[in-house]
């Protein structure tokens, strides 16, 4: 894009259906912010996590399952955001660290549920620092209203897809 080019208006004024024209298009437009913003984070996140033989899928895993309690692998997938195969990889590697348990569901005997071991707590409660670093990185300078209000939005617009699909 060579840098004499016509700036459009805000994305907001802009006709629709009309691409994207600058760079301040760019940098006021959500879907590239948050795929921006989630893959430098889960970036940085999968280095921080790597020293304690983790990744981004793992800390998802075992966060929900922390919260949640027993999961199916298909709650798990869709609780921590990751596709089914990964999510039945990431559960096998956590079985055999030791990290979560897989047993018949007590309901219904064709479910497995599986749930963390004391060690998997232990460990999730030793790597949370780093993470919290992480995420005071990511918030420096943004004043906590401001989060509430990023949170509020970023929620909504969840919402949103799960009713209107892509």
């Amino acid at each position: 894009m060579s840098a004499g080019r016509s700036k459009v208006a805000p994305p907001a004024l802009r006709r629709k259906g009309e691409p994207l024209e600058t760079q301040e298009d760019l940098r006021a437009y959500i879907p590239y912010l948050v795929n921006r913003l989630s893959n430098r984070l889960g970036a940085d996140q999968n280095k921080l996590l790597a020293e304690h033989g983790l990744n981004n899928a793992a800390l998802r895993t075992l966060s929900v399952l922390h919260i949640y309690g027993k999961l199916t692998v298909n709650d798990i997938s869709v609780l921590a955001v990751i596709e089914q195969s990964t999510a039945s990889r990431t559960i096998d590697a956590l079985l055999s660290a030791g990290l979560v348990t897989r047993e018949l569901g007590e309901a219904d005997q064709r479910r497995r549920e599986v749930s963390m071991t004391p060690h998997g707590e232990i460990l999730l409660r030793r790597i949370w620092p780093v993470v919290e670093r992480n995420y005071e990185r990511l918030v420096e300078g943004v004043k906590p209203d401001e989060i509430r209000l990023c949170a509020a939005v970023l929620s909504r617009m969840i919402d949103n897809v799960r009713k209107h699909p892509l």
